[in-house]
C-alpha cells in the first residue's frame, strides 16, 4: 500500500541519514483541512495538511474525539501509523503528519525535479487534450475549461455546480465504458488517500493516461512511491507561515485562505 511505504521510506530516511526526526508542537482538526505542525532545531515550523472529509466526521464512530488533549503527546512514528487505518480521523492526522515531515526531509534532503506554480502550465494542453479529473476542484476545471471542453468530471459527494455539468460527469469511475477511461491527463486530489480508493484510481488508468498528476494540500509528501505507482507529477502545498494558517485551520478555513501562506510546487517523475 502506497501510505505504508511512504512512511516506511520516512523511517529508512531518517535511520539511514542518521536525521533526528522532528517532534509534533500542534494539531489542529478544522472543518475543511486537519494540520499537523512538526518542529526540528534549525528550522522553521513544518506544517502538514490534509482534508478533514465531511463524510468522516459525520459517521458515528468517529462524533466522539476520544484522543483529543494529547494528540502532541504522541509520538512521530505512533502518528505516522495512523495514515494505515481505515478512513477515520485519526487516519486525516497520520496523513497530515507524513506530509509535514515530507516538508522537513524536502529541505534536508530533495532530489526531485521541481517546478513550482501550477501543474497545467508545464503540460501540452490544446483544446483537443481529453481531461478526466477526480475531485471536484473548482478552480482546475474553470481553467482547464477556458482551453478544452473535453472534460469528464468525478465526483461522488460534492453537488457539481450547473456551470460544470455541460461536462460528462459520474460519481464513480466505475460508472464509466471502456472509451470514457481512456484520456490523455487524469488529475486526481489526494483525497484518494483518505478514502482508500488512490491504488484503485492508478491501478485503472496506468495503462489509459497519458499522464497521471495528484494535486492537493493532502498529496503534500515525498513522491518515490506514488511515482513507482505510475504517478508522473505529485502537485503539493509548502506551508510557509504555520501559524497563520493553523489560526485559518481554527477557524474553520480552507485553501481560499490559507493558500496565501504558502506556495503550490511540483515534483516530477525523472
Amino acid at each position: 500500500m502506497i501510505l505504508e511505504k511512504t512512511v516506511d521510506q520516512i523511517q529508512q530516511i531518517y535511520n539511514n541519514n542518521k536525521i533526528v526526526p522532528p517532534e509534533v508542537t500542534s494539531i489542529v482538526i478544522g472543518l475543511g483541512y486537519t494540520g499537523v505542525e512538526v518542529s526540528v532545531h534549525a528550522f522553521k515550523p513544518f506544517l502538514g495538511l490534509a482534508a478533514t472529509l465531511q463524510s468522516i466526521i459525520k459517521a458515528t464512530d468517529c462524533s466522539k474525539i476520544k484522543f483529543a488533549g494529547n494528540l502532541t503527546k504522541k509520538t512521530i512514528l505512533e502518528l505516522l501509523s495512523w495514515s494505515s487505518k481505515p478512513p477515520s480521523l485519526k487516519k486525516i492526522i497520520g496523513i497530515a503528519t507524513v506530509n509535514a515531515v515530507s516538508q522537513h526531509i524536502f529541505k534536508m534532503k530533495n532530489p526531485y525535479p521541481k517546478i513550482m506554480g501550477e501543474s497545467y502550465d508545464y503540460l501540452d494542453i490544446n483544446q483537443g487534450t481529453k481531461i478526466t479529473i477526480i475531485g471536484l476542484i473548482k478552480p482546475l476545471i474553470q481553467k482547464l475549461s477556458e482551453i478544452t471542453q473535453n472534460i469528464t468530471l468525478i465526483e461522488d459527494s460534492i453537488s457539481v455546480p450547473l456551470k460544470f455539468k455541460k461536462f460528462l460527469v459520474k460519481t464513480n469511475i466505475n460508472q464509466l465504458v471502456k472509451e470514457e477511461l481512456s484520456t490523455d491527463i487524469l488529475f486526481c486530489t489526494g483525497t484518494a488517500l483518505i478514502n482508500n480508493t488512490i491504488e484503485d484510481i492508478l491501478d485503472l488508468y496506468k495503462n489509459k493516461a497519458g499522464k497521471i498528476i495528484l494535486i492537493g494540500p493532502t498529496i503534500s509528501m515525498i513522491p518515490d512511491i506514488l511515482f513507482d505507482y505510475g504517478v508522473d507529477i505529485v502537485g503539493g502545498l509548502e506551508i510557509f507561515d504555520s501559524e497563520a494558517t493553523l489560526k485559518v485551520l481554527q477557524e474553520g478555513g480552507g485553501t481560499k485562505i490559507f493558500k496565501q501562506y504558502g506556495k503550490k510546487y511540483n515534483l516530477i517523475k525523472k
